[in-house]
């Protein structure tokens, strides 16, 4: 655990010693042209940057990442060398998986001809992309604009959560053909529910405001559906849109949301508890909600999101994955796929950061304890051990994380992490959620809903 804890954010120290960098710039390094090319920062550098990081993609597909001290100007005309150089194992394992599979040579300059055939199949749109948004009008428009770059034809959909304001519906206006609703009931959840009800597709995808869509991310996304048809759910990865602060630095150190870059597969061996329980522990290493597509049938027979769960209610988060976990516990499939890639922009300053590592474990937790309930007794008892498992080993890892690390994994956001379990398994939080969803369920009797209110 020690040595694990030690290598924690070694990719973005200063070379030689445990201090992180304080900003960075970012970098896509194409192995395939030669070329590295530069992000613009969403957030002025709080500093200067002391380096790049860079994510390195070959034949289209992002297979490794590397980070470089040094001003960034001179870094960048010497990264397509040094990327090839570090990044040397991981090409080496792409080629092996992908040499006698043409569906993932996505360059334009030199189509296979199954490339070709998948693209004529895709010429009506079978996916909607769903973008839940709450008075965040700026990052929106960057992700609305990112989505009208796509690759493929998809439909747009805007809904627009218990807004404070019009900010919203008038960046919707700048794109045409995106379509808004507005969801009056305050939550991430309902907000998303509310897509699977207005969306009429085979396929909905989920992206956060603040985000920013990789132009073949939709279509990364359609041809692992395609080619995995018993999944019901397809992850994808999720890289830093900027590094332009220390608690964006920070973030990324000590993980971020990635997810690496190899295909990952998970589905649980029986419909049985303790079997999907254990299915249940890994879902933390399939994605996150803020890059993730569905059969939106298969949700729908589920019961789509759990509206006492997210932001916008007691429980804080945990929606995402708990969707992901009930269509395991039905047999489902669920992939996490590299290829689609959307760039994330990271929480800015350490107390945002804090807020966000709180909400992680009190939704973790509220995910486990609470709403487990509606799967029956024996999911939820062996729910509820598998949250005492987790919380015993993340609280042992990210301590020692802590203590071997501090830079990269500062006792503050530990702290808070911990405490959102704490408040959770003490509380409850998700009893409170539950009367929040049923009063809103009442002020609004005519608003759609998926199923029973737990």
């Amino acid at each position: 655990m020690f040595k694990k804890a030690w290598r924690l954010g070694q990719r973005m120290c200063r070379p030689g010693t445990s201090r992180l960098f304080r900003c960075l710039a970012v970098a896509d390094v194409d192995l395939d042209a030669g070329t590295a090319t530069a992000l613009s920062p969403l957030t002025p550098y709080a500093s200067p940057a002391e380096g790049v990081h860079a994510l390195v993609w070959l034949h289209g597909v992002p297979v490794a990442e590397l980070t470089v001290d040094g001003d960034p100007e001179g870094v960048l005309a010497r990264l397509p060398e040094l990327a090839a150089r570090a990044a040397h194992d991981a090409v080496e394992m792409h080629q092996v998986q992908h040499r006698d599979s043409a569906r993932w040579l996505l360059q334009d300059r030199s189509p296979c001809l199954a490339e070709k055939q998948w693209r004529s199949r895709a010429g009506t749109s079978t996916l909607t992309v769903a973008v839940c948004t709450r008075d965040r009008p700026t990052d929106l428009a960057r992700c609305l604009h990112s989505l009208r770059n796509q690759t493929v034809d998809v439909e747009v959909l805007v809904v627009d959560n218990d807004p404070g304001g019009d900010g919203a519906r008038l960046v919707v206006e700048e794109h045409p053909g995106v379509r808004y609703v507005r969801e009056p009931r305050r939550g991430t959840a309902w907000a998303r529910n509310r897509a699977l009800v207005e969306a009429s597709t085979t396929l909905i995808a989920f992206v956060d405001d603040d985000v920013q869509a990789h132009p073949r991310w939709a279509e990364a996304l359609l041809m692992t559906f395609d080619a995995h048809p018993e999944a019901g759910a397809v992850t994808g990865l999720v890289a830093p849109a900027e590094l332009s602060t220390p608690a964006q630095v920070v973030f990324e150190a000590a993980g971020g949301f990635g997810r690496g870059y190899r295909q990952r597969r998970l589905r649980s061996e029986s419909q049985d508890p303790r079997e999907s329980a254990k299915a249940v522990y890994h879902i933390g290493a399939m994605g996150t909600g803020a890059n993730m597509a569905f059969r939106r049938e298969r949700l729908l027979a589920a019961g789509g999101f759990d509206p006492a769960l997210g932001p916008g209610t007691p429980t804080a988060g945990g929606e995402d994955h708990e969707a992901l976990c009930r269509l395991l516990t039905t047999g489902a499939l669920i992939v996490y796929e590299p290829a689609a890639v959307v760039r994330h922009r990271h929480r800015r300053t350490m107390a945002e950061l804090r807020k966000q590592r709180r909400a992680d474990g009190t939704g973790s937790a509220s995910m486990l304890i609470g709403a487990s309930r509606k799967l029956g007794s024996a999911h939820h008892r062996q729910w509820r051990i598998l949250a005492a498992q987790w919380f015993v080993k993340s609280a042992a890892w990210t301590v020692a994380a802590s203590l071997v690390r501090p830079a990269a994994r500062p006792p503050s956001l530990t702290v808070a992490n911990l405490a959102g379990w704490t408040f959770a398994l003490a509380s409850d939080p998700y009893r409170r959620a539950v009367v929040q969803v049923r009063r809103q369920a009442r002020e609004h009797p005519d608003e759609p809903l998926l199923a029973p209110l737990p």
